[in-house]
């Protein structure tokens, strides 16, 4: 009986050993992947806020670049928790190196203005299967008074 717990021990112990490789190895992978998405922008230079209903900024610009390859592409707005909130282009293409552009007015689909509160941009990558949340978020900010 002991020689059996010791031989299912040393098979345990070589399966994790085994695991252990393989997960050193796709995070190597992972790392050396080049990014999809780059330079990032929310808003302006110093502020990722707006108040949609404000006498101002009553909408947001969003942009981003895409690098490796072309692409088709889904851009939405998202809450922090994943629940879609707007989409912004359905399909369009997305050139390799190419900053894209895009523009929220605090809406959802049914031109109801949003709470106050965060909210992320998300890019589906049709061709490549991915789906990639931006990093930075965007701020929704009550009704505003002067600029």
């Amino acid at each position: 009986m002991s020689r059996r717990k010791a031989d299912a021990a040393a098979i345990v112990f070589a399966l994790l050993v085994l695991a252990t490789v393989a997960a050193f190895a796709y995070a190597q992978r992972v790392k050396r992947d080049p990014l999809l998405v780059d330079r990032v922008a929310i808003g302006k230079k110093k502020s990722n806020a707006f108040t949609p209903e404000g006498q101002c900024d009553r909408r947001i610009k969003l942009t981003f670049r895409t690098t490796t390859t072309n692409d088709h592409g889904t851009v939405e707005i998202i809450r922090p928790g994943g629940e879609l909130v707007r989409v912004l282009a359905k399909k369009d293409f997305l050139k390799r190196y190419t900053i894209h552009t895009y523009h929220w007015d605090g809406k959802n689909e049914d031109g109801v203005v949003q709470p106050v509160g965060r909210y992320r941009l998300r890019v589906l990558l049709e061709d490549e299967g991915r789906e990639l949340t931006l990093p930075g978020t965007i701020r929704l900010h009550k009704r505003g008074g002067r600029c």
